[in-house]
């Protein structure tokens, strides 16, 4: 018999909280037994509702003294009540301080369940890279407060998030895609350490996200990106792969999708019957509104793409948005047409 009551008592008191919550059932039971027949009869604190008032205040040590206990027996149960409480209510208040220190713990390790909707979610972790995307995104308003979580592989962090005010981490295991909420997620860009398994892990991506999710794969470095489309799109034909050379055109197939597909043209001198084109505007011609010579362009069957700086070989091309920018003669245009162009200048309207 002692040792099956000292079995139940354990199991009992195997959690923290259980003991503290023992202790002020039988502080309350005890206590309410010594007041009930030790306090004069006609005394309100015998009555269960007071009881439970003067329970409640006397157990939290705030003792507003409406209701106190006068005999000998009735002050043991109030002493027992407020140490109960007191002693109770310092586990229990360290209890909550670990557990909330161990729930901080868990998401700076990436162990924790987030609870996100409308997210965006980065495969493979490059802290460098990861950080210089997420800082191209937040240039866009629209995504100025997207939260951003990152699923890294074992070797790829240690310790805790050394950036948890930019984005959030996730270990990666066989519960990674589910604590990072990929069944919500808004986009998933999948960076793996090579071909084979960016496609493995798109994969199983697929299988988790919902209908509506922006997929992007990231082609690695020597790998034919035909082939690795071809590949990409067995899984699903909407899944688009983007070179991750450079981070800002991450984000801006990230945020703005199906310009991966313009990214890809590009980087395969567009499509098959058009070319990219590098043509010099000779000294003296000009100044033309940019939209005057893109309209001139477009009437000829070309399109203005860029306008470079200079007509030097490593001169940096603008995509200015502005119609009101002036070209003129000493620079160079970006053009796409099918054949090279021969520009007339001259009938291009001045500023």
């Amino acid at each position: 018999m002692p040792i099956a009551l000292l079995r139940v008592l354990h199991g009992i008191t195997a959690k923290a909280w259980r003991a503290p919550a023992l202790a002020m059932l039988s502080a309350f039971v005890v206590g309410f037994l010594l007041i009930h027949f030790c306090e004069p009869a006609d005394a309100k604190i015998r009555e269960p509702w007071n009881y439970l008032w003067y329970f409640f205040v006397s157990g939290t040590t705030v003792g507003y003294g409406d209701l106190f206990p006068v005999s000998a027996g009735g002050r043991v149960g109030a002493v027992l009540i407020v140490s109960c409480g007191l002693s109770a209510g310092l586990v229990l208040f360290a209890e909550l301080t670990l557990w909330l220190a161990k729930g901080q713990t868990l998401k700076a390790t990436g162990h924790a369940r987030l609870h996100h909707e409308n997210h965006v979610i980065v495969i493979g972790y490059r802290r460098s890279r990861v950080l210089e995307i997420v800082k191209q995104l937040r240039n866009d308003p629209k995504h100025t407060r997207t939260p951003v979580v990152v699923v890294f592989w074992e070797d790829q962090l240690s310790g805790e998030n050394p950036d948890p005010g930019v984005l959030e981490v996730i270990a990666f295991d066989g519960t990674a895609f589910e604590r990072a909420c990929l069944d919500r997620a808004a986009t998933v860009f999948v960076q793996g350490r090579d071909h084979d398994e960016t496609v493995r892990v798109m994969l199983d991506v697929n299988a988790h996200a919902a209908a509506s999710c922006h997929l992007v794969a990231a082609v690695p470095d020597g790998v034919r990106r035909a082939e690795f489309q071809r590949a990409l799109s067995l899984i699903n034909p909407e899944i688009e792969p983007v070179g991750t050379d450079d981070p800002a055109v991450v984000a801006d197939v990230i945020r703005n999708p199906g310009v991966a597909t313009i990214y890809s043209n590009l980087a395969s001198t567009l499509d098959a019957d058009s070319s990219l084109f590098r043509v010099d505007v000779p000294e003296g011609e000009g100044p033309w509104t940019r939209l005057a010579l893109a309209v001139h362009l477009l009437e000829r069957g070309c399109t203005l793409l860029a306008v470079g700086e200079s007509s030097r070989p490593n001169a940096r091309f603008r995509l200015d948005p502005d119609p009101a920018a002036l070209v003129g003669g000493g620079q160079s245009l970006a053009i796409v047409a099918h054949d090279r162009p021969e520009i007339v200048w001259s009938g291009i309207p001045t500023s």
